[in-house]
């Protein structure tokens, strides 16, 4: 019996401590810093690929705060898709997430509770938001950034915990998954070829597959993979 209960404290502790939660030992913050940078968003099929827009992506940070501004404009489509994601800069705790589209406002505040609203704009229908937490979380979207920050070597693996607000899919926290990294080559046009770590990553947002490239000197990020839903996109760092 006493085997029993020792096997299912450490299941337990297992299930709780397994996933990457935010701490001051979740990340190395020699990588964070003020930086900008674009990205063009591609479809591809076959050989060929298609633009189909950008990504901006800003990151401000001083000794206290980071935030993170995402601006997505898609062609033929009116207006860009802006997140905001505020966080304590040394855990990369989640204070706020603030996003913007033409189907979608949403505000979040993040805690024990996760408080705020979300507006379809497309069903014109508003929603109040009061979702109790029993795990520390990171932003979804912040998440693709942190990945950047991790103490990447051959071989890493993590489960990270996020939280998500998709009223049509999922709505709390849920994982994302560093599957697999090793050390690949990326040609730049400015830089030349860039030594990389080649990161696959899967999460249940939409149970896609993304592999990035960051660069090993100094943790930038060249191009993005990704395959989901049957469709395969690329996005590249515009130089």
């Amino acid at each position: 019996m006493k085997s029993l209960l020792t096997l299912i404290i450490l299941c337990c502790y297992s299930l709780s401590y397994g996933q990457l939660t935010p701490s001051t030992k979740t990340i190395e913050n020699q990588w964070i810093k003020n930086e900008a940078y674009k990205m063009a968003w591609y479809m591809v099929r076959d050989t060929a690929r298609v633009e189909i827009g950008t990504v901006s992506t800003q990151l401000t940070t001083d000794k206290d705060r980071l935030i993170a501004v995402t601006s997505v404009s898609m062609k033929g489509m009116k207006g860009d898709w802006v997140d905001s994601s505020i966080c304590i800069r040394n855990t990369l705790s989640p204070v706020r997430h603030a996003s913007y589209n033409s189907q979608r406002d949403m505000a979040l505040n993040f805690g024990k509770v996760v408080t705020g609203f979300y507006r379809d704009k497309m069903r014109k229908k508003d929603m109040i938001i009061s979702d109790t937490t029993r795990t520390p979380y990171f932003d979804s979207n912040l998440y693709p950034v942190l990945i950047r920050w991790l103490p990447l070597k051959e071989g890493f693996t993590q489960k990270i915990a996020i939280y998500d607000y998709n009223p049509s899919a999922k709505i709390g926290v849920i994982s994302a998954s560093v599957d697999k990294v090793s050390t690949g080559t990326y040609g730049s046009r400015t830089s030349g070829l860039r030594n990389v770590w080649v990161v696959d990553v899967t999460d249940e947002i939409g149970n896609g597959k993304s592999t990035y490239f960051i660069d090993k000197k100094d943790r930038r990020l060249w191009k993005q993979t990704i395959e989901a839903s049957g469709r395969s996109m690329m996005m590249v760092v515009i130089e």
